[in-house]
């Protein structure tokens, strides 16, 4: 493995301006949210990271106390250190990290899964699509083709966004924007199909 580690900053910078501000649209599951961060989530994470606040519960107000770095923080805690995606080439790892912000671990494992099954094949044995982001993911993605398999992963995702909104109708009023990151995401990594 190369000793040079993908940089958060660089990953988050692109995320950051797809986070921001305060909503809480009726369609959204995750509630009430501010950059990026939801209150089901917060209380997902439980009350040692979740507090935001430090008043003893995770409630609205807690949402309303983030701030940039506080969700950046938890964004880099959660999902970048635990999933070690600071081990993938950079480009990898941009993709990764916007997709896990804005999907989740599971799903991103599984975008990233049939995203490698397809890009990859023949070749390697495919990945089990488990939506488990473990090692075998996470080395099927440090050693494949870069920017073919980063265009593969995005057009998964938008695969993704496309099937949510037909199986549930509710999520309509965000799939432009969905589409819109995922072809901003494309100029960013510099793999414009």
């Amino acid at each position: 493995m190369s000793n040079i580690l993908a940089d958060f900053a660089t990953a988050h910078a692109f995320t950051a301006q797809w986070e921001g501000g305060l909503t809480n649209h009726p369609a959204d599951p995750g509630g009430l949210t501010n950059y990026g961060v939801s209150l089901r989530w917060l209380k997902d994470l439980g009350i040692v990271c979740g507090d935001i606040d430090h008043d003893g519960d995770i409630d609205a107000d807690d949402v309303r106390a983030l701030t940039p770095e506080t969700a950046a923080d938890l964004f880099r805690r959660k999902f970048w250190d635990v999933y070690r995606l600071g081990e993938l080439p950079q480009i990898m790892a941009d993709v990764v990290y916007d997709c896990m912000v804005n999907t989740g671990p599971a799903q991103t494992a599984r975008i990233a899964q049939r995203a490698f099954n397809a890009e990859c094949l023949p070749g390697p044995a495919p990945l089990r699509v488990d939506g488990v982001f473990g090692s075998a993911t996470r080395e099927a993605l440090r050693l494949g083709v870069g920017k073919p398999l980063a265009l593969g992963l995005i057009m998964e995702r938008e695969r993704f966004y496309r099937n949510l909104v037909y199986s549930k109708p509710s999520f309509q009023p965000f799939l432009k924007g969905w589409l819109n990151r995922c072809t901003a995401l494309r100029r960013f990594v510099g793999v414009l199909s």
